[in-house]
């Protein structure tokens, strides 16, 4: 009787300690469970954070300088920390032009690289073993002033043949003009009756026949149709050019 009493008596004034040790015990329990389940199943354990691929650096690339793949590798980021314009996929920048020295690991981004066929860029557009040159021509001497960039032309001067008759004859034809007057894009105004210089690419030995042309005779550019198939000129030789006519 006198154990009964004495339990009693412990239970009543401890409680709520023993409430407290049930609902320890009952957390332990749940937290054990818990954590089995995460260990079974790592991914529960938070929400998957989504990652996307982008092109990095692998080397230092050069400033003005053909990207190759070699120079590259991928990495994975969260997309949320992606750069603006970073490019994903390293097909993308293979055979591109770096606008700017790329430093290794740094993302390649859009406006890092260029595609020098669809730039402003003049040394670009010429292709292996041709030169750029100017070519300034009167209104008059270039179809009233309206080739525009991508037009072919022939180039006509007078000479003297060998009988020492005087003739007006192509020297050059098939030209494709590059530029007017610096833009490699159609004049956003009429060029009616406005002197133009174009811009041609040639052959140096072309070139040369150009030059020594422009001291020797008046020079007119012609349209070619489009397509056109101008039959090659006649060599010239330099005892055959004759001084500038009135």
């Amino acid at each position: 009787m006198v154990a009964k009493e004495r339990v009693g008596s412990f239970l009543r004034v401890n409680r709520w300690l023993i409430v407290s040790l049930a609902a320890l015990a009952a957390a332990l329990y749940l937290s054990t469970q818990y954590l089995q389940t995460l260990l079974a199943n790592p991914s529960a354990s938070s929400t998957a954070v989504p990652e996307t691929t982008l092109v990095v650096a692998r080397t230092a690339i050069p400033a003005y300088s053909v990207v190759t793949a070699s120079e590259l590798m991928t990495e994975r980021l969260p997309t949320a920390d992606l750069p603006s314009g970073a490019l994903t996929q390293i097909a993308s920048a293979v055979g591109q032009w770096t606008t700017e020295a790329i430093q290794p690991g740094v993302a390649v981004v859009a406006s890092d690289v260029f595609q020098p066929k669809s730039a402003n860029i003049l040394a670009a557009r010429i292709q292996p073993g041709d030169m750029a040159v100017d070519l300034p021509l009167s209104a008059t001497s270039v179809v009233d002033g309206m080739v525009e960039p991508g037009d072919t032309v022939s180039l006509f001067a007078t000479i003297s043949e060998k009988n020492g008759q005087q003739a007006t004859e192509d020297f050059l034809n098939g030209i494709k003009v590059l530029a007017v007057n610096g833009s490699f894009t159609p004049a956003a105004q009429p060029t009616i009756g406005q002197n133009l210089t174009l811009i041609l690419a040639l052959p140096p030995d072309q070139i040369a026949q150009l030059l020594f042309m422009q001291q020797k005779s008046p020079i007119e550019a012609v349209l070619d149709a489009p397509n056109a198939k101008t039959a090659v000129p006649k060599p010239f030789d330099t005892s055959q050019w004759q001084q500038p006519t009135s």
